[in-house]
């Protein structure tokens, strides 16, 4: 007789896993870019409502960051206060739930929803090609697309301390990162040591 034991139905993090991020944990952080003003205007609606949605282009590693982890942002379309470094903060809280053609999520910054507008119907992909017609030379140009659009709610969403900024290279080595600086399309999982 073979017994197969079946975990019970996963409800979420207890309160107790909550309040607790292992040692591995506390080494990853998600990162990802947004322009300042955003930024700026998360903060307020952080101030106003405990927390902020911010968008994050695509899924990439949302559902690989824990809750409570810690959220690197790089400041982009900043003048010249723009660095090639992480220098804003936060708390991951989850991701927020979103299908194309839903309306936007409340508690985003509303310079981004202004510069959106509401969301419009999903439009119709087009028919597929023949597999035929296909060339095998463009099969990765769409990896680095965001894809639709994902959220994801952070707490303490505050500019860093300059002498706490982590720059593109102790972010990404350079080979990930393309050159002197490195802007994600998507939030991604990296390894971070203090």
């Amino acid at each position: 007789m073979t017994v197969i034991q079946v975990k019970p139905p996963y409800d979420g993090p207890s309160s107790a896993e909550e309040e607790r991020v292992s040692d591995i944990d506390q080494d990853r952080a998600l990162v990802l870019a947004m322009p300042l003003r955003h930024l700026e205007a998360g903060a307020a609606v952080l101030e106003a409502e405990g927390s902020v949605v911010l968008p994050a282009g695509g899924p990439g590693d949302l559902d690989d960051a824990p809750r409570g982890g810690r959220v690197l942002v790089i400041a982009t379309e900043a003048g010249d206060a723009e660095v090639p470094a992480a220098t804003w903060s936060a708390v991951f809280a989850g991701r927020v739930a979103h299908a194309p053609g839903d309306q936007w999520p409340a508690g985003l910054p509303p310079t981004w929803v202004e510069e959106r507008g509401e969301p419009g119907p999903v439009p119709t992909p087009p028919p597929p090609e023949d597999e035929e017609e296909e060339d095998d030379e463009g099969e990765d140009e769409d990896d680095d697309l965001p894809g639709p659009q994902s959220f994801l709610r952070v707490t303490a969403l505050a500019p860093m301390p300059q002498d706490r900024w982590i720059f593109a290279n102790e972010l990404v080595p350079k080979q990930g990162r393309g050159g002197r600086s490195f802007v994600p399309h998507v939030p991604r999982l990296i390894r971070v040591i203090d």
